[in-house]
């Protein structure tokens, strides 16, 4: 029993004031901070410092403070919630007022997060997300962890659960608790790729602004060649400096790995008779809980490296279009036998009744003549080259070869009166995604002028979140398929939430 009514109209915690300020002055200066910049340009290029004694810049800064402060209070003095008939009401607004509802029935989970002024001031904050909405429909900025550890139970105390055995032991207990090591191994195995893309991008996006910044403070006059800017472009300078391609390398490795750790720091998982609750996070700290009945599609993935290492990661997805959270409902640093568990918690007897179904050859062939097209386009490129740089293509072509085998060997389908279960990847990476067959929510065809005339298609299934594609399968097969998810779905009417 919570010791918090939420039938009566409650407000945040007085320190809510606290956040609400620090997250409005945050948005001002995050939107003018390219003003900051260009302002600070402009005295650096004057070579004359700001007046800070100016009084109209004192002026102006309390005048500001006293603004967002008494924003933050009014913000605080309006905003209202509590919980009735089964539905969630919150009331704010300053001078529109607004009151949102929201069925329990149609939340699709209740976060609870720490930001780092949060941590400091020991409140967090509740977001609830329900089907459909394109951001978090509802914050509640400042709670003790006590009464929204309380408001979360009581908003999800209506979810149900088909997998589970109620009448099981309640007490919980911690089922994974990812360690540094762990974390470690899953920053180094990362695709290092998108970094080092993000990162080359960063450079060369500010590579002018820097030169003329360096410039104007005569630094290549002091330091001589070691800071000496000519015209030659970053993409020239990189595929000649190796040195410079290896920093940008290790940069990689350390983003990829700083990255992992800030997102799951001590990422716990505790298994619950409904489902998973999941905790973890360094600056902004999150708490959510996964029910089967909410799950919509799931998906294990590996690559080679993290298969060497015995590293899996369990991903999750909600009937919700903020792509942001999203991206939190997953498990890294998972083994084989616990991403088997998981998987058979959500999906009974699943790994059992699997039947590998391949696609039609025409996957392998179209891989291949997207790689050769890759490859002409590429040659066209050292067609005024020296000679030697066409020895380029042997790799590439055994790149292509070899990819495209293992393509078609990876790719799979199974279906049954009770799940649909894909799998997919290439050369370095591997996916299973698991979908319950009454989650469907729709299923198209779709064809292209070459697929039509190999006399394949592939099958788009629909779930509330995102839709998987079973590739390029004999026509009369993807036709049967279609009829037969249709007429699951529209004759046995089972509800998806």
């Amino acid at each position: 029993m919570s010791d918090y009514n939420f039938e009566d109209p409650s407000r945040q915690s007085a320190k809510g004031i606290i956040v609400i300020f620090g997250v409005t002055t945050y948005k001002v200066i995050r939107g003018l901070f390219i003003a900051f910049v260009a302002l600070f340009l402009k005295y650096v290029r004057s070579d004359k410092a700001p007046d800070l004694s100016n009084p109209i810049l004192i002026l102006s800064v309390i005048g500001l403070i006293a603004l967002f402060l008494t924003i933050a209070i009014l913000k605080y003095l309006n905003f209202k919630f509590f919980v009735k008939d089964n539905y969630f009401f919150l009331r704010k607004g300053i001078f529109n007022k607004e009151e949102i509802s929201v069925s329990k029935e149609k939340i699709q989970n209740v976060y609870i997060k720490q930001n780092v002024i949060q941590q400091l001031i020991n409140v967090v904050t509740v977001s609830i997300e329900s089907a459909g909405d394109d951001k978090t429909e509802i914050e509640i900025m400042a709670l003790s962890r006590d009464k929204a550890q309380a408001l979360k139970e009581n908003l999800l105390s209506g979810f149900k659960s088909r997998n589970f055995d109620e009448s099981a032991d309640s007490v919980l207990t911690v089922y994974y608790r990812a360690s540094l090591k762990k974390l470690l191994l899953e920053g180094i195995s990362e695709n290092h790729f998108k970094s080092f893309v993000l990162i080359l991008a960063f450079i060369i996006s500010i590579y002018n602004d820097v030169k003329e910044f360096v410039n104007q403070l005569n630094l290549t006059s002091k330091f001589g060649k070691w800071l000496q800017l000519d015209s030659e472009s970053v993409v020239g300078l990189l595929l000649l400096n190796v040195t410079i391609v290896l920093v940008l390398l290790i940069l990689s490795f350390i983003l990829s790995f700083v990255r992992m750790l800030i997102q799951n720091f001590n990422l716990t998982v505790i298994r619950k008779p409904n489902g998973l609750e999941i905790s973890k996070g360094l600056l902004n700290k999150i708490n959510l809980s996964l029910s089967d009945s909410r799950i919509q599609n799931t998906t294990a993935s590996t690559n080679r490296v993290k298969r060497a290492l015995g590293l899996y990661k369990l991903s999750f997805t909600q009937a919700m279009s903020n792509k942001k959270q999203q991206l939190k409902l997953n498990v890294v640093g998972l083994n084989k036998l616990q991403i088997n568990e998981l998987v058979e918690q959500f999906y009974p007897n699943i790994e059992n009744q699997i039947i590998k179904n391949k696609p039609n050859k025409y996957l392998k062939h179209r891989m291949l003549w997207i790689g050769l097209f890759v490859i002409i386009i590429i040659n066209i490129g050292l067609y005024f080259s020296p000679t030697k740089l066409l020895l380029i293509n042997i790799p590439l072509i055994a790149y292509v070869i070899v990819n495209a085998v293992i393509t078609y060997n990876k790719a799979y389908y199974h279906i049954d009166d009770e799940y649909i279960v894909i799998g997919y990847g290439m050369l370095i990476e591997t996916h299973t995604s698991y979908l319950e067959i009454k989650k469907t929510q729709g299923v198209t065809l779709k064809q292209t002028i070459f697929q039509k005339r190999k006399g394949v298609a592939s099958v788009i299934i629909y779930s509330a979140s995102k839709p998987i594609t079973i590739p390029h399968v004999e026509l009369d097969t993807a036709n049967a398929i279609k009829n037969y998810l249709l007429y699951k779905v529209e004759y046995e009417n089972e509800d998806w939430m």
